[in-house]
């Protein structure tokens, strides 16, 4: 890492993390978002972002439109991922479909169903993958035909300030930051909310230590307090 650092410059050893919005501009329903999973990393979070962002919005996406399914698999799920899938394809849904690696057994029915659905779906269908990599590549039990057709989506756990900041202004598309009339206020007040969030996010490995409890300000909150910004700048 040193050797890059001194050798390549520093934007080489620096994590940055795409937003999901440009990942769904390029998938289709013939080609699925597949996350890669890390320790302790949990795409729902960055899905219902997405929901709420200005892209959601436009496509009529709500928290309680009913048109977002999502299906943890195991536990003799299959049958509900199948009907999840059948009717979103229909109705121009959304479908997580998340840790497929426990699954097994399930898999080559649900690449199977993928495909059919890829060809005789509405425009706006979508289906998110989750799944864990495999410890080997003997364990490795995913189709290989469903990861060359999907944009894989995986990311390290970031550190440091800089890294999580630059993450966090990523995950705004264009679209976003021109929502508001008022746009160098709009921009300044975003950014100001951005670095706030990414101090909180910041502290939540040491604890409680110095604060009265735990602040889980999410992505999820970020998104929201974006939302409300604008609508105050705009009354």
């Amino acid at each position: 890492r040193n050797f890059v650092e001194e050798e390549l410059g520093s934007k080489y050893v620096e994590s940055t993390r795409m937003g999901l919005a440009k990942s769904y501009e390029e998938s289709s329903p013939a080609t699925p978002v597949f996350f890669i999973l890390s320790p302790g990393e949990d795409p729902l979070e960055d899905i219902e972002t997405l929901i709420i962002s200005f892209t959601g919005k436009k496509l009529g996406f709500t928290r309680d439109s009913g048109r977002f399914h999502n299906i943890s698999l195991g536990q003799e799920q299959e049958m509900v991922a199948e009907e999840a899938l059948e009717k979103a394809a229909r109705h121009r849904h959304w479908v997580l479909l998340h840790i497929i690696h426990l699954v097994a057994k399930g898999l080559r029915t649900l690449e199977e169903l993928l495909k059919q659905y890829s060809e005789e779906s509405h425009p706006d269908f979508r289906v998110f993958i989750s799944a864990e990599p495999a410890p080997t590549p003997e364990e490795h039990i995913i189709p290989q035909g469903m990861l060359e057709n999907s944009i894989k989506i995986t990311s390290e756990l970031l550190t440091g300030m800089l890294a999580n900041l630059h993450a966090v202004l990523y995950s705004f598309d264009q679209d976003t930051l021109e929502l508001c009339t008022t746009e160098a206020e709009f921009k300044s007040i975003l950014f100001s909310l951005c670095y706030f969030h990414t101090c909180l996010a910041g502290r939540l490995k040491f604890g409680p230590q110095g604060w009265n409890g735990r602040y889980p300000f999410s992505a999820r909150d970020l998104a929201v307090c974006v939302t409300v910004l604008c609508n105050y700048l705009e009354t």
